[in-house]
């Protein structure tokens, strides 16, 4: 059933409009022009359908001079509501002016813009009501002149022949009374059957209907769900009535939906909305909801009913279509759409971009083919129309008016009812290459029939090769099945990504250690589920690098598998690989579960973490009686003491710097190392470093060129580890006496940090390795340190997304060098 089925037709709703009970109508204009009214306001009126289309001064001409036709005129100019309870108003009913009661409303209702569309006009006949009170009211004044006239009896003897015929007349106003008590009380139980034979047809209605119907109240809490919502979703009446379809809506729709509705209740509005609800089969269904407001006879909101019909199919189809375009808007290949006059409808960007065309509005098939063929393309472009063909034929670019080969594919496409051709297609591949290639092996056939002699001479020869590469073929294959046997064996699996389509394919292993579906194809989205969520944006910055620059990766992980819950650890090496222009064809490389090698780091991490932090209480009090003697020695002017002191304190500042440096990579490792991003200025921060460095070194020459006034939002102390960490290193390999220069330079997106010594350089063979974790450079032992100061700081930039690196000579000193993005 197609969304079109669900709605009523214009007769369906003026049939439902004709049949409710309080009189409506509505007008548009300043002279309010009947636009339509139910039979139930014709009755009021007196009048036929002939009034439609009329002025109201035209349709009642009694209404002239009444207050009536300037309310209307007020309401439409100032977009308000009027309204009026037991309102006389003179009518010509069966060609008499007879007077009738109201309570009415006129109320005006505004477009997106805010001006009055129209006006919605209700009343209800309220004469019975209006004269049944006062006809109380006059019994009431009778009843009480009766009593007076009672006391004075003696002062009214001579009035009792006009008393009696009062008594008279008010025996005649009881009974009539009486009369219409009883017809007002008939009508009131007509009213009422009507009332439920009404509801009774309205329940009857929405449990026949496959749409979801719901009545809210004016609070807005649910009081009914018809028989489809509760086969929809699996819940009882008493369940979806406490709130309990709330909790079905799909995650990502449930807020938006929610406050679309809560809106709308708060003014009383209509809504409309889409959400997607959980069945009780497990799936997800697509809803439209509708929901116009209720109002009561006196104009007070009485709640929303609500209609939902399913429009899954339709959302599958507006999803499928959407990534149709997306994937033809990327395609490299020829793709458009032309008419029956072969002009086109459609061309893809790659098409446009190989016709050298901005734009395909004004040009037809034969404009894209080249001047030289065109004669082939009109002989043959009539079977376009009739069914499927393929030619190889050479379009051409108009700005550089080189030509170039297509296979040309068409197909038409045909009127879904009438099978009739209405449009033209192609997807055709460049095969540019290949005929170049057929060229080329044409010119190299002729040259191989002239040494047709020559290779007769060398079957023999060639019959022995053969036999060669047969073996070596089955030595190949043989290879490749160890390979893949040596890859399962080891906890390995294989991974490939297509950089234009992202499309990702891996192994069976790969996809068992994630928990994908092993006979269905790989979805990014499940693959990023089963990643830790804290490593999604080091996965994704670290393979748009990779593909970008064309680089390796080398990446590790913690995983959940989606089936089990159990959590490993992979490590993921990739390689991109490129065509011979240059553009990168496939990335692609090995996943591993390294969870046992990971679990035994993290030990060791967490024990080496736990030591350097025992390490420090013992070292802290050290220092505190270190600081003790140096004021003792001091003032007692013990000049040896105080130099011992001095380089106590010294190796006391080392250990406690290689303790903490443990410390940090502990956190590295486990995760726990955070970065707290907040604005600084960045040449103050290199300031302060210097002048706490120039305070604790007085053997070398700090040098600052004018630094970058620029604020960054980083994490200030980090930044500040790894400015002092290089100076530090700087000092450490560097000839006392000699300058350490500190300068920095602005770009458009980064800032670049310079840190140069003129200390012993490094060898090349050593550069590469700087920044690995405990690597010492070879040589150097006699300088203190375990090779993490470099390691850490290279992490902390890495998180920040900037880069680090040095530049060396051997023997002529080293410049370490990082950059931070500016946003």
């Amino acid at each position: 059933m197609s969304d079109k089925d669900y709605f009523l037709s214009n007769e369906q709703l003026l049939h439902v409009f004709d049949l409710t009970q309080t009189a409506t109508a509505i007008h548009v204009g300043e002279t309010a022009i009947i636009q339509t009214a139910n039979d139930a306001m014709l009755k009021i009126w007196g009048k036929d359908r002939n009034v439609i289309g009329k002025s109201l001064e035209d349709a009642l001409p009694e209404l002239k001079g009444q207050p009536f036709i300037g309310m209307f005129a007020r309401v439409w100019n100032e977009g308000l509501t009027l309204s009026g309870k037991n309102t006389a108003a003179h009518l010509e009913v069966d060609g008499k002016i007879q007077t009738y009661y109201f309570d009415f409303e006129y109320r005006a209702i505004k477009g997106e813009d805010g001006k009055t569309t129209c006006i919605l006009h209700t009343a209800i006949d309220v004469s019975e009501r209006f004269l049944k009170r006062e006809a109380l009211e006059r019994a009431q004044e009778k009843e009480e002149a009766l009593e007076r006239e009672q006391a004075l009896n003696e002062e009214l003897a001579a009035t009792n022949e006009e008393l009696s015929a009062t008594n008279e007349e008010l025996q005649k106003t009881q009974e009539n009374l009486h009369i219409l008590n009883l017809e007002l009380e008939a009508r009131v139980a007509d009213r009422i059957k009507a009332f439920t034979e009404s509801e009774k047809r309205f329940r009857t209605m929405a449990e026949g209907t496959d749409i979801l119907i719901a009545v809210g109240d004016e609070t807005g809490n649910a009081i009914y769900f018809n028989k489809p919502w509760v086969e929809l979703t699996g819940r009882s009446m008493d369940e979806l009535l406490e709130f309990g379809w709330v909790d079905l809506i799909h995650p990502d729709d449930r807020n938006r939906y929610i406050n679309i509705y809560l809106s709308a209740l708060a003014e009383k509005k209509p809504f409309t909305g889409e959400f997607r609800l959980l069945s009780k089969k497990g799936d997800y269904h697509w809803l439209l909801a509708k929901g116009p407001p209720r109002f009561n006879h006196d104009g007070s909101f009485a709640g929303y009913i609500s209609s939902c019909i399913d429009i899954t199919e339709r959302k599958v189809a507006e999803i499928e279509r959407q990534n149709l375009n997306k994937l033809i808007e990327a395609s490299s290949e020829f793709i458009g759409l032309a008419e029956l006059n072969s002009s086109f409808q459609y061309l893809n960007p790659a098409a446009l971009t190989k016709l050298g065309w901005k734009t395909y509005s004004g040009r037809t098939i034969l404009d894209c083919v080249y001047p030289q063929d065109r004669k082939f393309a009109e002989k043959i472009l009539p079977t376009f129309l009739v069914d499927n063909f393929k030619h190889e034929i050479r379009f051409w670019n108009e700005k550089t008016g080189q030509p170039f080969w297509i296979e040309w594919n068409g197909f038409p496409i045909r009127d879904a009812e009438t099978n009739k051709v209405i449009a033209t297609a192609t997807v055709s591949p460049d095969i540019t290459e290949r005929k170049l290639y057929q060229e080329e092996l044409q010119d190299v056939n002729m040259e191989m029939a002239a040494a047709n002699e020559e290779l007769a001479t060398t079957n023999e020869e060639l019959a022995q090769t053969h036999d060669d590469l047969v073996q070596y073929t089955s030595k190949l294959a043989d290879s490749e099945e160890k390979l893949r046997q040596a890859i399962e064996t080891g906890k390995m699996g294989t991974w490939s990504i297509d950089p234009k389509s992202m499309e990702v394919t891996m192994s069976n292993f790969v996809k068992e250690l994630l928990g994908l579906p092993l006979n269905k194809p790989v979805e990014m989205d499940l693959i990023m589920q089963a990643v830790n969520p804290n490593y999604h944006e080091l996965l994704f910055s670290a393979s748009s690098n990779a593909i970008k620059n064309q680089l390796s990766s080398d990446m590790e992980y913690p995983i959940n598998n989606l089936i089990t819950g159990e959590e490993k650890w992979v490590r993921a090496t990739g390689k991109v690989f490129s065509d011979l222009n240059g553009n990168p064809t496939e990335y692609s490389g090995i996943f591993m579960d390294i969870t046992e090698q990971k679990l035994d780091e993290l030990r060791k991490n967490d024990f080496i973490g736990m030591v350097s932090h025992e390490l420090k209480t013992p070292l802290t009090a050290i220092n505190g009686f270190v600081q003790v003697l140096q004021r003792k020695a001091f003032k007692d002017k013990d000049d040896y003491a105080v130099l011992a002191l001095d380089k106590t304190h010294s190796q006391i500042r080392k250990m406690t710097t290689m303790i903490n440096g443990f410390l940090n990579v502990s956190r590295l490792e486990s995760g726990k190392l955070l970065i707290d991003k907040n604005p600084f200025r960045l040449d103050e921060l290199i300031k302060e470093i210097i002048d706490e460095t120039f305070i604790s070194q007085s053997s070398h020459k700090l040098i600052l060129k004018p630094a970058c006034e620029v604020t960054l939002i980083a994490d200030k102390d980090k930044i500040g580890n790894v400015i002092s960490n290089l100076l530090s290193n700087g000092i450490k390999y560097s000839d006392n006496g000699t300058n350490i220069e500190v300068s920095c330079q602005l770009f458009d997106a980064y800032v670049e940090v310079r840190i140069k010594d003129e200390g012993m350089g490094i060898k090349p063979e050593d550069i590469e390795k700087l920044f690995e974790r405990y690597y010492r450079v070879q040589g150097n032992h006699t300088i203190s340190g375990f090779g993490i100061g470099l390691y850490l700081s290279a992490e902390i930039i890495e998180r920040h997304n900037g880069k680090i690196w040095v530049e060396s000579e051997l023997g002529k000193g080293s410049t370490f060098c990082f950059t931070l993005p500016l946003s």
